[in-house]
């Protein structure tokens, strides 16, 4: 239980580091998933963490384990940006919507 709690806390870190960097560097909003899962693999690399050796689950290789841990990490930042937004702060700001308007198909 604590490993997952670990991992909600780095995504709540990574998301403030991307927010900052972001702001310190406008261009790179364009870049924000790349950006997001890029450092949260380096940091979980950095801190040689990996969730599934909390949890006790065997995979082939070391760093397989910690490649996953950093994808979680960043997966984890949506939630947070989310639950910021709902609570009506302006960190969390709503994602964009992108809706493909398609004519309606009629029935044969």
């Amino acid at each position: 239980m604590y490993t997952f709690a670990v991992i909600l806390l780095l995504g709540l870190a990574l998301f403030k580091i991307v927010d900052a960097f972001e702001d310190l560097a406008p261009g790179t909003a364009k870049l924000h998933g790349l950006l997001t899962l890029g450092i949260a693999v380096l940091g979980t690399f950095a801190i040689d963490f990996s969730l599934f050796d909390g949890w006790g689950v065997a995979l082939r290789e070391n760093w397989m384990g910690t490649f996953l841990t950093g994808a979680a990490v960043a997966g984890t930042t949506s939630v947070w940006r989310a639950a910021f937004h709902w609570l009506g702060s302006s960190e969390g700001e709503e994602p964009e919507v992108r809706h493909t308007h398609r004519a309606s198909v009629r029935a044969a």
